[in-house]
């Protein structure tokens, strides 16, 4: 029961999460850091349900090249 209260995504959460996926990809340690009352498990599984839903390797490639064009 204590799992499932604490696996509740609020949209601050993802919010956080997709900022600190965008700055280092996979770098889950990291996201960690922002999102402290998620456990290592809960931030993998949250990345590896919601990739293909949310298309975060493309969002991920479209950063890299914004940020690529904005500092050039």
């Amino acid at each position: 029961m204590e799992y499932k209260k604490r696996n509740v995504w609020s949209f601050h959460d993802m919010k956080l999460f997709l900022i600190s996926l965008l700055k280092g990809p996979k770098r889950f340690e990291k996201i960690g850091e922002v999102l402290p009352h998620k456990t290592a498990k809960e931030i993998v599984f949250f990345y590896h349900t919601f990739k293909k839903l949310l298309n975060l390797k493309q969002e991920i490639r479209n950063a890299r090249e914004y940020l690529k064009i904005k500092n050039n």
